[in-house]
């Protein structure tokens, strides 16, 4: 081979190495995100773990919650802080911990897995469609087939610390994972924070026409606060009359407020004020 035709050789082999390269690093730059296809395929390469995901765009948190959700591995109904904080925005991550430690009932405040929107599952055609992103917020579509049905969750996220969070989950029909919580707990701001009913006793949390109470017994009486209030009102129970049975406090001389039952669970009834106006009762859930 001569020194020309060695060159030429040399150059062809430089060049088609180069070529390789770059057709190696572009596949691995494309297969490295694959958020649609069936349930458990919500595919990225992110460990498994606590920490936070820092990424530029929130889909890949959101790919990632449902890979670990199908996993086993969910932030959801379990009780390492760690495992909610990676994924949820304060807001939402201290109402998701609360409902794993200390639920408002057996059930809590959810009856259905909050990714999928429901208790059986056949999930279908997958897929973890393109972030809209403006500023310091975001939303990613999730879609989904289940048992035929074709159904979209929304996930709404706010960025905090170069880090995306999730801050709510919408359902196709309306519901919010946010407002289930904050209808079972509150929301922190509440002279009232939602209370576990008992049944059978007047204790628990009550919807007095359009607020909410909670009422805890206190020896021979019954501690109420107001969810627009403030401080507690004292009711004493008063026996039973025609209407039902009667919890009656004082808050001025010759002025009453009356908690009446019409069934002896004290699960619904009416609250009557001194000016006369009266209110719908009911347990809250």
């Amino acid at each position: 081979m001569t020194a020309n035709n060695r060159a030429s050789f040399l150059a062809i082999c430089f060049l088609a190495a180069a070529i390789i390269g770059c057709t190696q690093t572009s596949e691995q730059t494309n297969n490295n995100f694959n958020v649609a296809g069936d349930q458990g395929n919500a595919a990225v390469q992110i460990e498994a773990g606590g920490g936070e995901v820092k990424t530029e765009d929130p889909a890949v948190l959101v790919a990632d919650l449902y890979k670990q959700h199908d996993a086993q591995k969910s932030p959801f109904f379990q009780k390492d802080r760690g495992r909610i904080d990676k994924y949820f925005a304060k807001p939402l991550s201290d109402l998701i911990f609360r409902d794993a430690t200390n639920p408002i009932d057996q059930a809590g405040a959810i009856g259905a897995d909050p990714l999928y929107d429901g208790q059986d599952f056949e999930i279908k055609n997958f897929a973890v469609g393109k972030s809209d992103v403006e500023g310091d917020k975001a939303t990613v579509p999730v879609t989904f087939e289940n048992f035929g049905e074709k159904k979209k969750v929304t996930v709404s996220l706010t960025l905090a610390n170069n880090a995306w969070k999730i801050s709510d989950i919408r359902y196709d029909h309306g519901a919010s994972l946010l407002a289930m919580f904050r209808e079972a707990y509150g929301d922190g701001k509440t002279n009232a924070p939602p209370i576990k009913n008992v049944p059978g006793e007047f204790e628990g949390t009550y919807r007095v026409g359009e607020t909410t109470c909670t009422v805890k017994p206190a020896k021979s009486a019954f501690e109420v606060r107001w969810a627009k209030g403030s401080g507690v009102e004292t009711f004493r129970f008063e026996g039973r009359d025609a209407k039902g049975i009667n919890f009656v406090s004082e808050p001025e001389p010759g002025k009453y407020n009356v908690f009446t039952f019409t069934d002896e669970n004290y699960d619904s009834g009416t609250f009557s004020r001194p000016d006369g106006k009266v209110f719908k009762v009911s347990r809250a859930r």
